[in-house]
């Protein structure tokens, strides 16, 4: 123990004489930080950082002002929102039931005071006869619905008249909702606005009944048959039944495919930064083409390993009772590579992004080419088109959106527009890997030329470090005779050493400062 004391005390006396005790050895040839030579770069280092916090402030303002213009005051722009009344029943009952729910529809539009709702209108001309057909045409086309099931007139007409011992009021309507078009909205906004005019109707009705009845009751029901009704028939004729037609609400159901390619993208700009910094002397010896499609390779294999965990951490992460309460369409081995692929589609359409970026930037600015991506994926990827203004409608171009569309479709069999987000995502992968060839062609000009440095700063920057100079060297053979006591001959060389100029392209290198 007084060892191990005596250690530490002596381990600091060293500390104390190192950092505090003046040695004119160490300190020899070193300035202090307010000695006149160092202003100029005191000066030059704090003229940059500002400038750099400039900048970053107003990209970040921009960045954050698209993503706050999607997701702020929603309400605002829940009126686009359009739900369905359809009629199945065609009749009288039906038909004022419709009327019921567009007169309420009608009021409640003009109400500025109160947040605004989602507008309702019935599907004109359809060719919908059953709750099945109906079920399928919300799933494909609709957020939610309002149906008024076929019979319900006579059902209700006999249970008045007596004849029908047994009435279910809920029978009458089904409110079908399709979460899996987008969460968000629909625990919003569709979910309470369907509840709450699906209920309104009823009452309104119910209330409506019984002033017929008291007002014509010997032509409604003839008389003596009114002890003879069904109670239910007569005090609650209308309820309803909710039915989710694509379900998709697993807890992370919103979030899980915008979290899935965030987690890429910050990998891939790690995998990027470093691809840069690591094939400089590729970049200067490699044909340009060979060069742009190996880099291509490296980044369709990225993508994949990234699809197929997010895809594996999606399975996991489900939830134990996804398949026992019906949170979402069962995950089958199609299911799951469609997942997967949809994944890679937006990593590898992100990671182009990000490369060119990454490739023409200097090194203190390679977070914007992550940060102009990452905001507003994260909006588009969670609030539905329906809510954006209309000059952020671009947001729909994002790889990001698009692998959301096709993740829900996938998990829940909503709103299907397989073949848009698919043509959009391969359509933004075959634009970036044509520019991504010219980026790289042109990248490797400037290094050769010398405007660039290995780590990417231009020649205009404080940070740049000029290449190494090229040496170029020409080798000649000359025959001469030896001293007449020597009969053999030898061959001697002589070189031709030219130091180019670091901002000329050399020709025909054949010799470098570095090794080659």
């Amino acid at each position: 123990m007084p060892s191990t004391h005596h250690a530490h005390t002596h381990a600091a006396r060293r500390i104390h004489t190192y950092f505090w005790v003046h040695q004119p050895d160490l300190d020899h040839g070193r300035i202090g930080l307010f000695d006149s030579t160092f202003r100029h770069t005191f000066k030059q280092r704090t003229l940059y950082h500002l400038r750099l916090l400039v900048i970053y402030s107003a990209l970040l303002w921009v960045v954050l002002a698209i993503f706050y213009g999607c997701v702020y005051n929603m309400t605002a722009h829940a009126h686009r929102i359009h739900l369905k009344i359809i009629d199945l029943d065609q009749s009288s009952v039906s038909r004022r039931l419709t009327a019921i729910m567009l007169e309420q529809d009608r009021r409640m539009q003009p109400d500025y005071e109160r947040p605004w709702v989602p507008q309702w209108s019935t599907l004109r001309h359809h060719r919908l006869h059953t709750l099945s057909e109906a079920k399928e045409h919300v799933r494909h086309h609709e957020w939610a619905a309002i149906v008024i099931n076929r019979g319900l007139e006579t059902n209700l007409r006999q249970a008045l008249l007596g004849a029908s011992a047994e009435y279910s009021p809920s029978s009458a309507m089904t409110a079908l909702v399709s979460t899996g078009r987008n969460p968000i909205p629909i625990s919003r906004y569709i979910q309470p606005a369907l509840d709450a005019m699906a209920q309104y109707a009823a009452h309104e009705y119910a209330r409506l009944q019984v002033a017929d009845l008291h007002a014509n009751s010997d032509t409604l029901l003839p008389q003596g048959n009114l002890s003879q009704a069904n109670v239910q028939a007569l005090l609650t004729p209308i309820w309803y039944t909710d039915f989710e037609v694509s379900p998709c609400s697993f807890g992370i159901a919103p979030i899980a495919p915008l979290f899935a390619v965030f987690v890429s993208l910050a990998c891939t700009l790690a995998t990027q930064v470093l691809v840069k910094l690591s094939s400089v002397e590729l970049y200067d010896i490699v044909n340009h083409h060979h060069l742009a499609i190996a880099l291509h390779l490296l980044m369709l294999l990225w993508s994949t390993i990234l699809g197929l965990f997010g895809a594996l951490a999606f399975l996991a992460f489900r939830g134990p009772q996804y398949n026992a309460l019906r949170l979402g369409l069962p995950i089958n081995a199609a299911r799951f590579f469609a997942i997967m692929f949809t994944f890679d589609a937006a990593i590898l359409a992100s990671s182009q992004w990000i490369f060119f970026w990454v490739t023409v930037l200097p090194p203190d600015l390679v977070p914007l080419a992550l940060i102009t991506l990452m905001v507003p994926s994260s909006a588009s990827s969670t609030v539905s088109l329906d809510l954006v203004p209309g000059g952020l409608r671009w947001i729909a171009a994002i790889p990001a959106h698009n692998s959301a569309m096709l993740f829900r479709t996938i998990t829940s069999g909503a709103y299907p527009r397989v073949a848009i987000n698919v043509g959009v995502l391969a359509a933004e992968i075959a634009f970036m890997f044509i520019v991504n060839m010219v980026i790289i062609m042109v990248r490797q000009d400037w290094l050769l030329a010398g405007h660039v440095d290995a780590a990417g700063w231009y020649r205009k920057s404080i940070f740049f470090k000029p290449p190494p100079r090229y040496v170029v060297g020409s080798e000649h053979e000359e025959e001469e005779e030896e001293e007449e006591e020597s009969d053999a001959l030898s061959l001697t060389t002589t070189h031709t050493i030219n130091i180019l100029d670091d901002s000329e392209t050399p020709e025909g290198i054949q010799y470098t400062l570095y090794g080659r």
